[in-house]
């Protein structure tokens, strides 16, 4: 007997399907014990205008987590089983990087797989201090932190070590290079000369013809050109006896890795004073600072522009007369500022300056000194720095 409407309204899962079953049905049925002891409270209503009663009843109980299965004539009521889902067997996959460091890899590659990669390591640090190859001992504070690895081991199903095969050629590739070549200059002016930065830029345009400048920032006196080399600007610009060449430094640098060039001399400076205790004499440290031409560069290549982290500096030591006379003082001038270059593009950096003033005096040193004549001049000496990219 097929009800017209049927409601029920806070009542328990196991009361509906008796009822259900002893009012409704006249197959006969069987309720599984789970079923019985369900506790959970339903309600639901049922209209003959909303189709077969028997297709509600099976989407209803469905909603529940039951099932009703037909066999020999006997309906079954039970719970639906739940399907575990039995994890692959895990395999372990060793490779060998061709051009990447291990841990590069295991970074990179590690969000997108379940999977385990031991070249992992708990605590990131710089390149430069990731610890040494040999063994640590295991547990030590040291085993948790980076270090290079020349073969890398992961642990996951075959189906993501076939993944992993297939990714893995297209990250381990070639680390990308630059050249960089550059040329220092000083050069000496007065005030009626104008900047060096456009002193450079008016020998550059009228010189070399077919070269194609482009301001990067006027403000900050950077100019970059298209087609010039770097020995056509030495050449027009030796030829002026305002530009001395302090440098003319070149650097091979990997992708993502720091070139460092120094030529000068490292200085003893004051670092701290400890003092023992009982009137002990103190005991002061000492650190040894580099002074002169200093060079640092980072680039980062990428598909169609080099970008550029730049530091350059000129420096020197002088006696100090401030009341700490026992450690010198640093003079320096330093230009460091980050670009986008194209490879071959070649840039004009100024705009630091040192300005010297003098007064002299001449005449008859017997006559009074009304009769002497006094000159005064101011000379400035600039910083300029042309640095050229080239991709390898």
């Amino acid at each position: 007997m097929v009800p017209a409407r049927l409601e029920f309204r806070e009542v328990q899962i196991a009361q509906v399907v008796q009822l259900i079953y002893a009012e409704t049905k006249d197959t006969p049925y069987v309720i599984d014990p789970d079923v019985l002891a369900d506790k959970r409270i339903v309600s639901f209503r049922y209209d003959a205008q909303m189709g077969d009663f028997s297709r509600f009843l099976s989407g209803f109980l469905e909603s529940l987590g039951l099932v009703i299965t037909n066999r020999d004539g006997i309906a079954y009521i039970a719970k639906k089983i739940k399907e575990e889902r039995v994890e692959p067997p895990l395999e372990a996959y060793v490779y060998r990087p061709l051009y990447r460091d291990g841990s590069y890899l295991s970074d990179l590659l590690a969000p997108l797989f379940k999977g385990q990669f031991t070249a992992k390591k708990a605590v990131h640090t710089a390149p430069e201090n990731m610890a040494p190859q040999q063994s640590v001992p295991a547990g030590s504070a040291a085993a948790l932190i980076d270090r290079r690895s020349d073969t890398l081991v992961f642990l996951g199903s075959a189906e993501e070590i076939a993944r992993l095969k297939q990714v893995m050629p297209q990250v381990d590739t070639p680390k990308k290079s630059v050249m960089v070549q550059a040329i220092l200059y000083e050069v000496q002016t007065s005030n009626s000369d104008g900047s060096a930065f456009n002193i450079a830029l008016n020998l550059l345009g009228g010189k070399i013809s077919g070269s194609l400048g482009q301001a990067i920032d006027p403000m900050a006196n950077v100019f970059k050109f298209a087609n010039l080399s770097i020995n056509a600007v030495l050449s027009n610009l030796s030829s002026d006896s305002r530009f001395n060449v302090v440098s003319t430094p070149s650097l091979r640098v990997t992708s993502g890795e720091t070139g460092h060039m120094v030529v000068g001399q490292d200085v003893p400076v004051l670092s701290q004073v400890s003092y023992g205790g009982n009137g002990n004499t103190p005991l002061q440290s000492v650190e040894y600072r580099s002074s002169g031409v200093i060079f640092d560069l980072q680039p980062i290549v990428r598909e169609s522009i080099v970008d550029l982290n730049l530091t350059q500096q000129v420096s020197n030591f002088v006696s100090t007369n401030t009341g700490v006379n026992a450690s010198p003082t640093l003079i320096k001038r330093e230009i460091k500022t980050a670009l986008s270059l194209e490879d071959g593009e070649l840039v004009v950096i100024g705009g630091v300056a040192e300005d010297k003033n003098s007064n002299s005096r001449s005449g008859i040193s017997f006559l009074p000194k009304f009769f002497h004549s006094t000159n005064f001049s101011n000379t400035k000496t600039e910083i300029l720095l042309i640095l050229k990219i080239m991709r390898i």
